[in-house]
């Protein structure tokens, strides 16, 4: 039972109720104190009219949709106001505030239909309660009653119209708020039905989809790569079993070009299963895909060349080495990568060789020059090698990218031996 959960509608009825219902209470005690009705009436009063408003916020908390519940608790109100009405043989002024309430609460809250069906659900009530206490009617009411009744009809409809009135604004000022959202952001942003037709799309989809693709009622995916059916399926499924699904989603945009997406299938919150509208979110990745191909045809270029390369990161932490290293140096991967470069040097220069070369680097861009080096068996070699620093958009070095062989070494030997290895 959790009221964040609650429909808005069933907490403004449950305050309309309660205070209303409350109200009703002392304008029906004083009429029955007036005609000395006994302990039954006052029984039957107070269950009625102190604890039953409860009992239905009760009921709306603890059902699964709540505004059905509440729809339902507003036609109990109808049929056991007018049981009251009925039983009461029909006091003209507490019966017409008691059928103007209950009409006008279903009239605002569920439109003129449902406000039909509450006004014959009152006559119901009426006739049962005719029922049991003889038909008789024009019971007349004292003038303070009477006076009650036109002052708490009034005050009904006046409160019944703020309360109109604020969500009026509520809901331009959050419609205002979505319409802002949808109209600037990135993301794409549909509703579609369990057919996976279009029900609404976000301005945003005006740079990818024609507007006629985009038509109520026109299939959402008409435009899907043909090898990405999965999407029908994962609305289907969505709106199945009310959870939501992701996955993976090309379209074809207005000028022909295949765009890659990560979609989201959310059903819409509220709605009784299986769901009728679905929320879908499309993030274009296209240019990240890319990026990634990029990166991959890097990766795959730097592990075929005869060159050895060690890219490390502005502290000096080894970042990533190519095979023609572990090759050269006898170090492998796993070994170096994550370790601080300082650790792979060897002592056959100068303590101030390679901050030396940094400074060069940190200076001009780049350092180049040729030393001697030791492998990880013990055996020496001479080798040259060339530091570059890479930059950032504000000019600070985030890498250093080393690149260096073997001199007088077959440079063309690296792949077969390392094959042949």
């Amino acid at each position: 039972m959790q009221r964040n959960g609650t429909h808005p509608m069933a907490r403004i009825n449950y305050a309309i109720r309660a205070a209303s219902f409350g109200y009703s209470y002392v304008v029906l005690a004083i009429h029955g104190w007036e005609r000395g009705f006994g302990a039954l009436f006052w029984l039957a009063l107070a269950l009625q009219f102190l604890v039953y408003p409860h009992l239905a916020y009760l009921h709306a908390l603890r059902a699964e949709n709540s505004r059905r519940a509440e729809g339902i608790n507003v036609f109990v109100d109808a049929a056991l106001l007018g049981l009251w009405i009925g039983a009461l043989h029909f006091p003209p002024w507490i019966a017409y505030g008691a059928i103007f309430s209950t009409s006008l609460n279903a009239a605002v809250m569920y439109g003129a239909m449902r406000a039909g069906w509450s006004v014959a659900t009152f006559c119901a009530g009426a006739a049962v309660g005719l029922a049991f206490t003889g038909f008789q009617f024009l019971e007349e009411t004292s003038p303070l009653v009477t006076a009650l009744c036109f002052a708490g009809s009034l005050g009904y409809t006046v409160a019944v119209g703020g309360i109109v009135r604020t969500l009026r604004q509520q809901v331009r000022e959050n419609r205002s708020q979505y319409q802002l959202l949808a109209e600037n952001a990135a993301d794409l942003i549909a509703i579609v039905d369990r057919e996976s037709r279009w029900v609404y799309t976000s301005p945003s989809f005006d740079t990818v989809l024609p507007e006629w693709d985009r038509a109520a009622g026109m299939s959402a995916f008409e435009r899907a790569h043909p090898d990405d059916d999965a999407a029908k399926n994962a609305v289907l499924r969505a709106a199945a079993t009310g959870k939501a699904r992701e996955l993976a989603l090309r379209l074809v945009d207005a000028e022909g070009r295949v765009r890659r997406y990560n979609a989201l299938v959310q059903p819409v919150k509220g709605e009784p299963r299986p769901v009728a509208r679905l929320v879908l979110t499309l993030r274009d990745v296209t240019d990240l895909h890319v990026s990634e191909e990029k990166l991959l045809i890097t990766a795959h270029a730097l592990e075929g060349m005869t060159e050895a390369i060690m890219i490390t990161a502005a502290d000096g932490t080894i970042v990533t080495v190519n095979r023609a290293f572990t090759y050269i140096t006898g170090h492998a991967r796993d070994d170096v990568v994550g370790q601080p470069e300082p650790t792979i040097r060897n002592a056959l220069q100068p303590s101030d060789f390679f901050d030396a070369a940094y400074a060069a680097v940190a200076r001009d861009g780049h350092w180049s020059g040729t030393s001697w080096n030791r492998r990880k068996n013990g055996t020496v070699y001479r080798e040259w090698r060339s530091i570059r620093a890479t930059k950032d958009a504000a000019g600070a070095i985030t890498h250093y990218i080393h690149v260096f062989y073997e001199v007088g070494a077959p440079r063309n030997g690296v792949s077969a031996k390392s094959d042949a290895a």
